[in-house]
This record gives C-alpha cells, structure tokens and sequence, in this order.
C-alpha cells in the first residue's frame, strides 16, 4: 500500500475512532450530492477536507505538506493536485494561470476551477480575456517556470504576477500557490513574507 493510500486510512480510522460522527460544519450543503462515506475537498484550504456521513461533514486535514485529491480520495503530493485558493469569497474574479499562459483561473463564489483558452489563444491578464497569442505577452509567466527536476537542497520561489501577498514554491515542476497571512506580501528579493510598508510590490 502506497504512502499516500495509508495517510487516507489513517483519517478513516480516526474518524471511526470517533464515531465517525466528528464535528458538525457550519456551512450547509457542502457534502450535497456526494455519498455516503465520501470525502470532499475544502474549496479554502488544499490540505483540507469532509468526512461525508448522513449528510453531514466532519473537518480533518492531511498531514505535513500534502494537499487532498478529491478525485483520488486520499492526501496526495502537491504536485498531484489542482488547488488554488481563492481569496475573495464572492463575486467572480479572472486570474492569470501560475505557469500555463494559456490557461487561467476563475474564482466564483470563492471556489476555483482553471479555465483553457482555444488554440490559437493566450489569456491576456490586462483585459482578463482570452486574446490571439500575437497579441499577448506570456514573457512575464514564461520565464518564471519552475524546473522540471527538484533539488533536494534548494527550495525554488516565484513571485505572483497577480498579487502581492501571493508566492508559489516549485515542487516537482509545478508551482504550488501559497499565501501570506493576512497584512504581509511576499518579498522576493528576501524570499519570504514581511510585513507590507516593506516591501516594494505595484500588484494589488
């Protein structure tokens, strides 16, 4: 059995442990549709998820660094998951995809789902459409790629192009989102977040 396979019984476990009954969630619907003993992810954080019975969700959370794999069921390597966090929780919003200039994300309601223009097509993240890639400049996502090999001794930053307070780390050639606590941006040249009068940053 895989590691990732035992990390998701052991969240099984703890919950028969329990009961399986776990706290009652204080957002209605969020296991809808799904069934029972299902687990579903939480659109604001990618390490967390619900324990879906009788119609109601118990909170849990993977361990260390994992993210959860809705699609998978289980606590999977970042690398593996498809998340970004969306930090308006209302409204829609277009974001520039981290490494893809092709693709973009769209926020609505608070939840995220990654969007891809037609061929020929870049997303353009000065008019938040998909526009002809002549027209496009896709250099400033381009050369911000993560390698494609980790090193196990150096832990690779990128900046957001999108926001301040937002920076990636590269884990097996993606780009993992990650966000500053609430007041701090991410300074680049430090690589770290810091409080935000000082730090230079002209995103939102």
């Amino acid at each position: 059995m895989s590691s990732t396979n035992l990390l998701i019984v052991a969240a099984v476990a703890s919950f028969l442990a329990l009961g399986a009954s776990g706290d009652a969630i204080g957002q209605p619907g969020v296991c809808a549709g799904a069934p029972e003993g299902y687990f579903v992810r939480d659109v604001r954080d990618c390490q967390g998820y619900y324990y879906c019975r009788n119609g109601m969700g118990s909170y849990n959370t993977c361990p260390g660094e994992f993210y959860y794999n809705e699609l998978e069921q289980l606590c999977d390597h970042p690398n593996k998951v498809t998340c970004h966090i969306c930090q308006q929780q209302t409204g829609v919003q277009l974001l520039p995809h981290p490494q893809n200039c092709n693709q973009f994300i769209t926020c609505s309601e608070g939840v995220s789902y990654v969007g891809q223009c037609a061929d020929g097509y870049a997303f353009d993240r000065r008019m938040n459409v998909c526009n002809p890639v002549a027209r496009v400049n896709c250099g400033e996502i381009v050369q911000k790629v993560c390698p494609t090999e980790d090193n196990p001794t150096v832990v690779v930053f990128l900046p957001s192009v999108d926001r301040c307070d937002e920076y990636f780390i590269c884990r097996a050639g993606t780009a993992v989102p990650h966000f500053c606590a609430p007041g701090l941006h991410w300074d680049s040249t430090n690589e770290r977040c810091d409080v935000a009068e000082r730090v230079s940053c002209a995103l939102p």
